[in-house]
């Protein structure tokens, strides 16, 4: 059984009601014109910010995505260069090749990603394939070591191409 309401309550806030009001509409009024428009001029320094941040990783991640592109063309033209190669230079040369590109795709993906969500996991995942993509040019160096001819100059080119992937991969990591 509900307990019988008090006959003051309705009439207390019928009362308080516009007492409420009053003393919103002072709390209000402390607030001048110039502090709100500061609020709302923060809001949108804030979002600007933001919004120029995201522009900031797409445009560093479109870049070493083209890079990223470039290099895994590089690979195929390095790979039709180690035919003349003996057979220990060619398979030095063939696994370093191979590891570049799985670094390369690993940078792909990583890129995709960070092009995606932009958030911290995605920078980390940069990081990592920027280590990755350097590991396979200090093999694509090692390999060059051992090759000749056209095939070391391929090999020097893809390790260029690497270097250069390398660089923007940490830059967009760090933006």
């Amino acid at each position: 059984m509900p307990a019988p309401m008090s006959p003051n309550r309705p009439r207390l806030a019928r009362l308080g009601a516009p007492v409420v009001a009053a003393l919103l509409a002072v709390g209000l009024a402390a607030c001048s014109d110039a502090d709100i428009d500061d609020a709302a001029q923060q809001a949108k320094d804030a979002a600007s910010e933001a919004r120029s941040a995201i522009d900031d990783l797409k445009a560093q991640v479109d870049d070493a995505k083209a890079e990223a592109d470039a290099a895994q063309q590089k690979i195929e033209d390095v790979k039709a260069q180690l035919g003349s190669l003996d057979d220990a230079a060619k398979a030095q040369a063939d696994q370093a090749v191979a590891d570049a590109q799985t670094a390369v795709a690993d940078a792909q993906a990583a890129l995709d990603e960070a092009e995606a969500k932009g958030d911290a996991a995605s920078k980390q995942a940069l990081a990592d394939a920027e280590a990755q993509v350097a590991d396979a040019k200090a093999e694509l160096d090692a390999a060059k070591a051992n090759a000749a001819g056209e095939a070391a100059d391929s090999l020097d080119q893809l390790a260029q191409q690497l270097t250069t992937l390398g660089d923007k991969l940490e830059t967009a990591a760090n933006s």
